[in-house]
């Protein structure tokens, strides 16, 4: 009796371990489950909540949310993955759409057709802007942005990874297609007039 107790008392700890150790994901499948599921969040989520603005998708609607989709829309591969302890890092290489040169498009176009007088006292020039953005955004057809980002990781009590990733500056540009940058470049070209 003693022998099938030890047996059994050691086949359970076994079980354990092994479930223990199948459970625990490592940082890498972590990132790519983050990854999968804002490529799969409905459109009202907190890929949307990067604007900040309920305006924007209650006025623009089927063009915002075609952006938002469009921004969904990223390839990625992740690579290397580098553990310290508690802490990690995880390469990811994204490649979308480039925003940001839209965004420039954009800018460029207003500045343009303010200075030419086409756009008058009478023009709405918010929703004149906000139209020509989304616009441009919803017209970019190749994925040609590229850039490697890294997403921080660290393991918290529970021994489960948890990710950076709706907080790094970087990645949130990178899925932007470098809106981000583009904006910070004509921000820093308006300052310098």
């Amino acid at each position: 009796m003693k022998k099938k107790t030890l047996l059994i008392v050691s086949m359970l700890v076994l079980v354990m371990f092994a479930l223990t150790a199948c459970g625990s994901k490592s940082p890498k499948s972590v990132v790519e489950d983050n990854l999968k599921q804002i490529k799969t969040e409905k459109t009202s989520s907190n890929v949307s909540k990067l604007f900040n603005d309920k305006t924007l998708e209650q006025k623009y609607g089927k063009e915002y949310d075609k952006f938002i989709k469009k921004v969904q829309d990223f390839d990625y591969e992740v690579k290397d993955e580098k553990v310290d302890g508690k802490k990690a890092t995880v390469k990811v290489e994204i490649k979308t759409y480039d925003f940001g040169a839209a965004y420039k498009t954009t800018y460029d176009t207003v500045v343009a057709d303010a200075k030419s007088g086409k756009i008058t006292a009478t023009t709405d020039v918010k929703d004149y802007v906000y139209n020509l953005m989304f616009q441009n955004l919803n017209s970019v057809k190749d994925k040609s942005y590229k850039k490697t980002v890294t997403i921080n990781c660290t393991k918290n009590d529970k021994g489960e990874w948890t990710t950076d990733i709706n907080s790094n500056v970087d990645f949130l540009d990178a899925m932007m297609g470098g809106m981000f940058t583009a904006i910070k470049s004509v921000q820093a070209g308006q300052a310098a007039q």
